[in-house]
C-alpha cells in the first residue's frame, strides 16, 4: 500500500525542552486515502493483509525477535534541490553544505542522538541515509541533484499544488524532469513551496510497497532542527500518526480494543488525539492529562509522528519494530543497492537479440514480478511491476550499472539460481538460459526453473547445470520471469508481472568448492586477522563481499593478482566472500569478523 500524507506548517513555537523550534505539522489524508484507494484498491489489501501478519507477530513476539538485532541500514538518497531561477545558496535553491547538514542532522533523528535533540529514551530507527555515489548513468555524483524549473512559471510563482494546479504545478511535472530509480534511491524532492487544498504543506511521503515512492519537502522545513523529514521518512516505513484513528469531528479517542490493528498499530504509543485540537491551548502538553487514558501523557505528546506544540525527540521499540518490518518486506532493493559503492559493476556484453514483451495486458498495480535474482556472480535487486514507471520488461544487460547482471558459471558443476517474487500475491516464476544461442527460449531444454505458487516473502529456486552441448566461452542470454493468474512462456505478453534479462557465459572448467580448492591447488579465501586473504594459482578477477542479509558490501573489480588483502571494517558479523579468477573459477566462502 502507498499513503500519501501531508505536513501543514501553520506556526513555529519554543520549545519547553530544547532551544529547537516546534514545527507545527497536520495531515490532510482522508480525502486524498479516499480517491488513492479508489483508484489501487488491492494496494489497501496488501497493506492490511501485511499488517494483520505483523499484529500476529507482535502478539507471539516473533517480531520483535526477529528484529533484535540492533543492524542499521544504509539508505542511498538523492536530493533533487528544485530551483526557481535563484542562485545555489538562495532558501529556494539551497546550497550542498545546507543538504548535507540536513540529512546528518535527521541521521541524528533516526540513530537517536541527543545533538539532533532526542531523548535519552528514544529507541532508534535502524536506518541512517548515505548519498549515492553513482547516478543512474553510472558517473559519480554527491547525491544532490539540481532540477532547474525556472522555466515554469507556475512553479516559480506558487510551486507544487496536487489539488490546484490554477498558479502552481503538479508534483508529477517535477519527478518527470528528473526521478532516480526507485528501487535503487529513495527519491527526496526539495521544492520551494508545497501547497493542498488545505494550505501551506511541510512534506509528504508515500508508504512503502505502492507504485509510487518519494518524498516531497518544502525548502521551510528542509534544515537542520526540523524532524519533518524523520517523520516523513516514518511514513515511508509503514509508521503512522500517533493519532491515528482519532476523530476530528466528534472528539472521540481512536479505538484500542486491539493495539495491533488499532490507532496507529504500534502498542508501546498511547492512544491520543491530535494536539492540535482546539480545545487544547497551544503549548507543549507534557505533564498534562492525556483525555484518551486518564493518564499523564507518557511520550505520546513528544513522539516523532505526533502532532504536538512539543518539541519531537522520541521514537518507541514498537515504532521500530515495525518500521524494520516494513523495511525488510518492502525496501530490501535499496538495503542491497549498489549506488553507495564508489565502483560501478561492469556488465557491458553483446548477446543475441531475442523476443521482448512490448506492452502489458493488464496495466495496473499489483506487486507482482521480480525483486531478486541472485545466480553465481548476479546479484541484483528491482523494483516489481509498477504502473508508474511502467517496468514490465528490464533488460539489465549491456550498459546497466546498478547492479551485478553478468555471472560466469562451470559447465560441468551445478549453480543456484535464486528469485524473490513480488511482494503481493502468489508467484509463478519461470527461468530460461538460451543455451544454443540462436535468440529463443526452448520450454524443455533450455527452461532452468519453473516453480508455482511462491509466495511473496519465500524465494524460488533451482540448482542448475549446463547441458553437455552448451555454447561455451560466449555471453548467452537469461530470462527471468515473474507473473499470475496465466500461462507463462518465454515470448509472452506478461498479464500482471514482468520480464527480466541478464547474462552468462559457461566455462569449461569446474567451480571447485572451498573446501576442494586447497587439496587440488593453493587457491583459497581466508582470513587475516581483520583481512580478507585470497590467494590463487590464477589470476583474481573480481571480488564480491555479501553480509547476512544479502547487501553488496564491497565490489572490487581488476584485481589482476594472483594474490589480494582486503581490510574489513565489520566487527561480529558474518559475511560471503565470492572471488571469480581469471581462469573462470568461482570461489566462495563465509568469513565470521
Amino acid at each position: 500500500m502507498k499513503k500519501l500524507l501531508f505536513l501543514l506548517v501553520t506556526a513555529s513555537l519554543s520549545s519547553n525542552f530544547y532551544s529547537q523550534n516546534v514545527e507545527i505539522l497536520e495531515c490532510g489524508t482522508d480525502e486524498l486515502m479516499r480517491k488513492h484507494y479508489a483508484k489501487f484498491p488491492n494496494e489497501k489489501i496488501q497493506d492490511d493483509a501485511f499488517n494483520l501478519e505483523l499484529s500476529k507477530m507482535i502478539k507471539t513476539g516473533k517480531l520483535a525477535a526477529k528484529n533484535g538485532q540492533n543492524q542499521v541500514y544504509e539508505i542511498p538518497i538523492v536530493v533533487h534541490v528544485v530551483g526557481d531561477g535563484s542562485p545555489i545558496g538562495n532558501v529556494n535553491n539551497k546550497s550542498d553544505a545546507d543538504i548535507i547538514a540536513w540529512v546528518n542532522y535527521t541521521n541524528g533523528v533516526f540513530a537517536g542522538n541527543a545533538s539532533s535533540g532526542m531523548a535519552a529514551t528514544s529507541s532508534a530507527l535502524p536506518v541512517k541515509f548515505v548519498f549515492a555515489k553513482i547516478d543512474p548513468n553510472c558517473n559519480p555524483t554527491n547525491g544532490i541533484n539540481r532540477i532547474d524549473a525556472s522555466a515554469l512559471p507556475k512553479y516559480v510563482s506558487g510551486g507544487v499544488n496536487d489539488d490546484n494546479t490554477t498558479n502552481a504545478v503538479l508534483a508529477t511535472e517535477i519527478t518527470a524532469m528528473g526521478q532516480w530509480d526507485t528501487s535503487k534511491y529513495y527519491n527526496i524532492y526539495v521544492v520551494k513551496k508545497l501547497t493542498s487544498s488545505a494550505g501551506a504543506l511541510n512534506g509528504y511521503a508515500y508508504y512503502p510497497g505502492g507504485s509510487n515512492d518519494y518524498s516531497f519537502m518544502a525548502t521551510s522545513a528542509s534544515a537542520v532542527n526540523a524532524q519533518t523529514l524523520a517523520h516523513e521518512f516514518g511514513h515511508a516505513l509503514g509508521l503512522r500518526h500517533t493519532h491515528e484513528g482519532y476523530n476530528a469531528t466528534t472528539g472521540d479517542c481512536p479505538v484500542n480494543t486491539d493495539c495491533t490493528i488499532n490507532g496507529d498499530l504500534v502498542c508501546d504509543t498511547e492512544p491520543m488525539k491530535s494536539l492540535y485540537h482546539s480545545s487544547v491551548p497551544r503549548n507543549c502538553q507534557t505533564g498534562q492529562i492525556n483525555p484518551c487514558t486518564s493518564q499523564i501523557y507518557a511520550g505520546g505528546e513528544r513522539n516523532v509522528m505526533a502532532y504536538t506544540f512539543c518539541f519531537r525527540d522520541l521514537f518507541t521499540q514498537g515504532q521500530t519494530d515495525r518500521a524494520t518490518a516494513q523495511l525488510l518486506k518492502f525496501r530490501q532493493s535499496l538495503i542491497n543497492s549498489p549506488v553507495a559503492a564508489n565502483t560501478t559493476p561492469n556488465n557491458n556484453v553483446s548477446l543475441t537479440s531475442a523476443c521482448t514483451p512490448t506492452t502489458i495486458s493488464t496495466p495496473g498495480s499489483y506487486n507482482i514480478g521480480i525483486t531478486s535474482v541472485k545466480f553465481g556472480s548476479i546479484n541484483n535487486s528491482s523494483n516489481n511491476y509498477k504502473q508508474a514507471i511502467n517496468n514490465f520488461y528490464e533488460n539489465f544487460t549491456g550498459n546497466y550499472c546498478l547492479g551485478t547482471s553478468k555471472t560466469t558459471i562451470p559447465n560441468n558443476t551445478a549453480t543456484t539460481i535464486t528469485v524473490a517474487p513480488g511482494t503481493s500475491n502468489n508467484h509463478t516464476i519461470k527461468a530460461y538460459i538460451d543455451y544454443n544461442n540462436d535468440g529463443q527460449f526452448d520450454e524443455t531444454t533450455e527452461l532452468i526453473l519453473n516453480q508455482t505458487g511462491v509466495a511473496t516473502g519465500s524465494l524460488a529456486t533451482a540448482s542448475v547445470t549446463p547441458p553437455s552441448n552448451a555454447v561455451l566461452n560466449t555471453p548467452l542470454r537469461m530470462r527471468v520471469i515473474g507473473d499470475a493468474g496465466i500461462v507463462i512462456t518465454s515470448c509472452y505478453t506478461p498479464k500482471y508481472g514482468q520480464v527480466e534479462d541478464y547474462s552468462v557465459t559457461i566455462v569449461p572448467q569446474a567451480s571447485l568448492a572451498v573446501n576442494d580448492v586447497a587439496s587440488k591447488n593453493n587457491s583459497f579465501i581466508t582470513k587475516d586477522e581483520s583481512s580478507v586473504y585470497v590467494k590463487s594459482d590464477s589470476k583474481i578477477s573480481s571480488l564480491h563481499i555479501y553480509d547476512a542479509s544479502g547487501k553488496l558490501l564491497v565490489d572490487k573489480a581488476g584485481i589482476n593478482t594472483s594474490e589480494f588483502r582486503l581490510p574489513i571494517n565489520q566487527k561480529n558479523t558474518i559475511i560471503t566472500v565470492n572471488v571469480v579468477l581469471k581462469d573462470g573459477k568461482v570461489m566462495t566462502k563465509k568469513l565470521q569478523f
